[in-house]
């Protein structure tokens, strides 16, 4: 039999095994959470280096590319800022040389082969008009404001008759030839022009004397437009102009409607705006203000008698004298003697040559064609 103390010792001896055990469980479980703890850092550490060694290779691949492109630099040659300007500065003054004498030859070109100065200079500056006037140039922006024809250079051609005819691609367009007379054309044989092909004729009416300013009906102004009407022409009439104020402007009109009230009259009634020649006319000190007072004044009289108001001038008249836009309500007679127009923009009769002949009229004859059918306005 075991004694109290048998048993008491072998008690004493299991707990300290029980105690042994628990803590090299303990231990064991402190090891694992160290060995854990050591991967994850492990783990995190080869993560970075990863990372370092991809920086690392895409800084590399940079530097290898740079290094290239420097090479590429040095190949061809490589510049300091100081020689770069001064290669800057070489290039522009060669720029300026070769614009120079591109600019010499085609005025060169241009004199040589019989064009006018003002046609050289005009060629210069497409995007302004380029008037001369006393010794003078004077450029003036094409305005956008006004409605341009649109006519190319190409569009229009003289026939083997040194009439102008339309060769362009807008084959809906028509025009009528014409010209315009004074007594300067003499006794005219209204059948045989009809019969070259003339469909209208301007006829003046009067003028106002440029230096006495004395108004004068036209001598043969009764016989133009009655041997025209006679012979199926279509007739306008127009007044040369020198007045000074809008009294005047308003005497010419109303004397204007009085010779014409008789006639049918379908086209245009034309107030001739043009500067004098004479150094003593009366028009020379009148400003672009004062002129478009005259202009209006005798327009709006032909309105509110029933015609149609048209002024008539050249490229001088409506940069100088007026402004395009300010007249651009009014229907438009432009005289430009030469192809290609010069003139941008609309119109509806053009004047393109003072040296015309026609059989039935005697010595030169001003030549017109019209864009605008004033028979179907009538």
């Amino acid at each position: 039999m075991h004694s109290y103390f048998d048993e008491r010792k072998w008690s004493m001896k299991k707990s300290k095994a029980s105690d042994y055990r628990y803590v090299r469980g303990l231990r064991n479980t402190h090891n694992i959470i160290s060995i854990i703890f050591l991967s994850l850092v492990s783990i995190l550490a080869l993560s970075f280096s990863i990372v370092l060694l991809i920086r690392n290779a895409t800084l590399q691949r940079q530097e290898e590319a740079v290094q290239s492109e420097l090479d590429a630099l040095n190949a061809e040659g490589y510049f300091t800022t100081t020689e770069t300007q001064k290669l800057v500065e070489t290039a522009k003054k060669e720029a300026e040389e070769t614009t120079k004498s591109s600019i010499r030859s085609m005025i060169q070109k241009k004199l040589e082969s019989g064009d006018s100065t003002i046609s050289a200079i005009r060629a210069l500056f497409p995007e302004q008009m380029v008037v001369a006037s006393s010794g003078r140039y004077y450029f003036f922006p094409i305005l956008d404001a006004i409605k341009r024809h649109g006519f190319s250079d190409t569009d229009f051609e003289l026939d083997e008759k040194g009439f102008i005819k339309y060769v362009g691609e807008d084959k809906s367009l028509t025009f009528r030839n014409g010209v315009d007379v004074s007594r300067f054309q003499g006794d005219i044989d209204w059948a045989r022009v009809a019969g070259a092909g003339i469909d209208f004729a301007i006829v003046r009416a009067g003028l106002r004397g440029t230096t006495e300013g004395k108004v004068l009906a036209d001598d043969c102004f009764e016989d133009n437009v009655e041997g025209a009407l006679k012979n199926g022409i279509d007739v306008g009439v127009y007044f040369y102009s020198q007045a000074i104020n809008e009294a005047e402007a308003k005497e010419e009109a109303q004397m204007m409607l009085d010779m014409i009230e008789p006639y049918e009259i379908k086209y245009p009634v034309v107030i001739d705006v043009e500067s004098a020649d004479s150094e003593n006319a009366r028009t020379n000190n009148l400003t672009t203000d004062q002129y478009e007072a005259v202009v209006r004044t005798f327009l709006e009289t032909v309105r509110n008698a029933g015609y149609t108001p048209m002024i008539y001038g050249n490229v001088k008249t409506y940069t100088l004298l007026v402004d395009a836009i300010d007249v651009d309500d009014y229907d438009i007679w432009i005289a430009y003697y030469g192809i290609p127009m010069y003139y941008p923009y609309h119109f509806d009769i053009w004047q393109y040559s003072s040296t015309g002949t026609v059989p039935g009229i005697e010595g030169n004859v001003d030549l017109n064609i019209c864009l605008t059918d004033y028979t179907a306005k009538n």
